[in-house]
């Protein structure tokens, strides 16, 4: 019965920690080339009931478990529910045609209202799809 219990426990805890960090999904468009930086269009959708007011950050590219590059940073403005935005992030002297991976280092995020929420709390709301990942300030 307490095993039933605990697996029924975690099973609730996986699936409300899914469904909460889907709120915001993050996913690379084109990837080009301007002069000596390599570009890469990022969209944030919202799929959740509430706005996203503000969220910055960059981008660590990274071709297996090196790490190539580092964005310049920009933001995402105004997301409101069922909304997507696109913003371009561009990395000087990257391999683009190289790169296996985004990590998208979470900057500062206004989600619920005029206050900066925590980094980390933030980043547990997006998540990547495809190349993309989501991680708090290393």
């Amino acid at each position: 019965m307490k095993r039933r219990h605990i697996l029924a426990t975690a099973a609730y805890l996986c699936a409300a920690s899914a469904a909460h960090g889907a709120e915001f999904e993050l996913s690379l468009g084109e990837i080009g080339l301007r002069e000596y930086y390599c570009t890469a269009q990022m969209t944030l959708a919202n799929r959740g009931e509430r706005p996203a007011l503000e969220v910055s950050g960059h981008f660590l590219l990274y071709v297996g478990d090196a790490q190539v590059g580092r964005s310049k940073g920009t933001w995402f403005m105004n997301l409101g529910p069922g909304e997507s935005v696109t913003a371009v992030f561009e990395t000087p002297n990257a391999p683009c045609t190289e790169v296996e991976r985004y990590a998208f280092v979470v900057g500062a995020c206004r989600l619920d209202g005029p206050g900066f929420a925590p980094v980390a709390d933030c980043a547990a709301r997006i998540t990547g799809v495809g190349p993309v990942e989501v991680v708090p300030d290393p």
